[in-house]
């Protein structure tokens, strides 16, 4: 029996994704769809978990997705833990996006935090790990590792914000959330991107925490050798941002 190669099946999903997101266009099939937006998150959904099957490992990957579901879920229905962001600017979700935790945020919205979350984790390791050759584990917590932990999750929160530059303008112009508060910016509020810095920084913090004490570092898959594997989150990521920058240009987002 030939064995699976997760590589060509995420290329091959990809694939459905953009044939998925040309018939949308061309059926004018709006993101307001209900069941056309869950298509795509079931799509990136699964190349997801597949690449962190194989660069993390299943107890490793589940630990993740808990610790970023959980925690972006709790952030959302406290409104930023009661201080901050969203504290001062709550968005309000309507029922396009589908069933809600406690009628208040749809189950959906901290998944796709977490999906969006695992490719700037990614990413931010693929930058990091990179500027080194070799693969050496620190023996203990020191100011120096902390420090540059603060930092690799701040990147993450960068990366994850300048996503949501083109995604919350249209989830809004489709009225998938709107803000109490209308900002400067397409209608919301510049407020709304500290969220997308602390949320990632909080998680990569945890997450890090966690691998550093079992020893496992993501970038490394089977040995000492980087793998080039992990890349493919780069190629997710743009693809993401192409299909809001269409949609941003199809919903007349101005």
């Amino acid at each position: 029996m030939k064995k699976f190669d997760s590589n060509l099946f995420m290329i091959f999903l990809l694939i459905i994704a953009a044939f998925y997101f040309v018939i949308g266009i061309i059926l004018n099939i709006s993101l307001n769809e209900t069941v056309f937006l869950m298509g795509f998150v079931l799509i990136f959904l699964i190349i997801v978990v597949i690449h962190g099957l194989k660069t993390l490992g299943l107890r490793e990957f589940l630990v993740f997705f808990i610790i970023a579901y959980s925690i972006t879920l709790l952030y959302e229905y406290t409104e930023g833990l009661g201080f901050g962001t969203l504290a001062n600017c709550i968005p309000y979700y309507s029922n396009l996006l589908g069933p809600k935790f406690l009628d208040k945020i749809p189950y959906i919205i901290p998944l796709v935090w977490s999906l969006a979350l695992y490719c700037s984790f990614t990413m931010t390791n693929i930058i990091f790990n990179r500027l080194k050759t070799y693969h050496r584990f620190e023996e203990k917590v020191s100011g120096k590792w902390f420090l540059k932990i603060i930092g690799m999750g701040l990147i993450t929160g960068l990366i994850m914000a300048s996503c949501d530059l083109i995604n919350d303008p249209v989830m809004v112009k489709i009225g998938a959330w709107n803000w109490s508060y209308s900002g400067s910016y397409y209608g919301i509020p510049l407020w709304n991107y500290e969220t997308w810095v602390e949320i990632p920084a909080l998680v990569f913090l945890l997450f890090s925490y966690y691998l550093f004490k079992i020893k496992k570092r993501q970038i490394y898959i089977g040995g000492e050798k980087q793998s080039n594997y992990t890349l493919f989150v780069v190629i997710l990521y743009i693809t993401l941002l192409v299909i809001y920058g269409v949609y941003a240009v199809f919903e007349d987002v101005t």
